[in-house]
């Protein structure tokens, strides 16, 4: 509890400015529900394999975990190591900013699956709850894809943040298999996951997080 005091009491000005960059980082996640409709121009890139790939409901409850997730990963970066946060929180808006910018102009659909019967599974539910709730626009990139991967990047900064790195790899992996067996997306949208990972490598850099290690 002492090194935590001492902690805050040294970087108080990054805390009050972490306050601020959490603010915009609660405000990016607002722009999804803005730009998921249908534009002028909608593509699907739907292939072979996305037709092949199986619906399996039973996955709703991993897909979802992800905002618990990404939020604990947030706050523990927030209170524990804020030069961390600060890179993650601007790396979030980022791709948050970069991926709605390409829904704007890139719209993307995704047929879903029709022979669901609602109360058939106990998974099947909230699985159409989830259809229900969310448009199948904003599909490339894949913002489930893309956050899974950063959240998890920003863990290995720190080498004794280790297991619960790998931790997250593997849940960003499930994630994006995840995505494509409750026909969220399709196979091509992935590259969400390439681009968290391209700012997560930017903002290592810029923000010298080497040091952090």
């Amino acid at each position: 509890m002492g090194r935590l005091r001492r902690l805050m009491t040294e970087n108080w000005w990054r805390y009050l400015m972490n306050l601020v960059l959490a603010g915009g980082v609660y405000w990016s996640s607002t722009w999804y529900g803005m730009t998921n409709h249908a534009t002028a121009n909608v593509h699907i890139l739907q292939t072979a394999f996305d037709r092949w790939v199986p619906v399996i409901p039973l996955f709703i409850v991993p897909y979802n975990w992800l905002e618990p997730v990404l939020y604990f990963c947030l706050l523990f970066f927030f209170v524990f190591h804020p030069k961390i946060f600060t890179a993650f929180g601007i790396a979030f808006i980022a791709i948050q900013a970069i991926s709605n910018g390409v829904y704007i102009v890139f719209q993307t659909y995704v047929p879903r699956p029709t022979n669901l019967v609602a109360g058939s599974s106990r998974y099947v539910d909230p699985l159409l709850a989830k259809y229900a709730s969310d448009n199948p626009y904003n599909c490339f990139p894949s913002l489930h894809c893309g956050l899974s991967a950063l959240a998890a990047s920003f863990w290995w900064v720190k080498r004794r943040y280790r297991p619960v790195a790998w931790l997250m790899t593997a849940f960003a992996v499930v994630t994006v298999i995840v995505t494509q067996v409750l026909k969220q997306h399709v196979i091509a949208d992935a590259v969400g996951s390439l681009l968290a990972i391209t700012l997560y490598l930017l903002a290592y850099r810029i923000f010298n997080l080497k040091t952090e290690a």
